[in-house]
């Protein structure tokens, strides 16, 4: 298996936006526009896993969270809850982390983590995850990340917000 990187390879981030809507099961037509439009951001680092047939079985990546931001500006606010906006001020913000389902449990998720995030220059890192979703809850736990918040509501459902010292 090989590792790739997103930034500035328009066509890959265009595959990645398919390979999210595949292990999803998502149609939105907004995808692949949102992959490329958070490419341009500050601090933006991705990744692709691509097995040895160059399929791609995981993606990873994230980007320098500022205000102004959609998700940086529905976050402060859940955080300062908590007194914990202060996470925010030097924070990557990591937006997509995907396994293929055939390979999950291989450590793909894992290494593809632990390189993004040795990449980012920030000091803290936060991610959101679906208050329902034991396996990924256990996986970013079993990583290191702290709970920050729970019952966070950007819409409808409830998530958590992680957070994770990277300095």
């Amino acid at each position: 298996m090989r590792t790739r990187k997103l930034a500035g390879n328009y066509v890959l981030i265009q595959s990645a936006a398919a390979f999210y809507q595949e292990a999803w099961q998502v149609s939105f037509a907004d995808i692949a526009p949102r992959f490329v439009r958070h490419s341009r951001y500050p601090g933006y680092q991705g990744l692709v896993k691509l097995d040895e047939k160059s399929h791609m079985v995981g993606l990873v990546y994230g980007y320098t969270s500022r205000p102004g931001q959609y998700y940086h500006d529905l976050l402060r606010p859940a955080l300062q809850e908590n007194g914990k906006s202060d996470w925010l001020d030097d924070c990557f913000e990591l937006v997509e982390l995907v396994v293929a389902p055939s390979v999950r449990g291989s450590g793909i998720g894992t290494a593809l983590l632990n390189q993004l995030l040795t990449a980012a220059p920030n000091k803290t890192a936060v991610l959101t995850t679906r208050e329902n979703n034991i396996r990924a809850i256990q996986f970013y736990e079993r990583n290191g990340w702290e709970l920050l918040k729970d019952s966070f509501y950007p819409n409808e459902k409830a998530y958590r917000i992680y957070g994770k010292k990277l300095i």
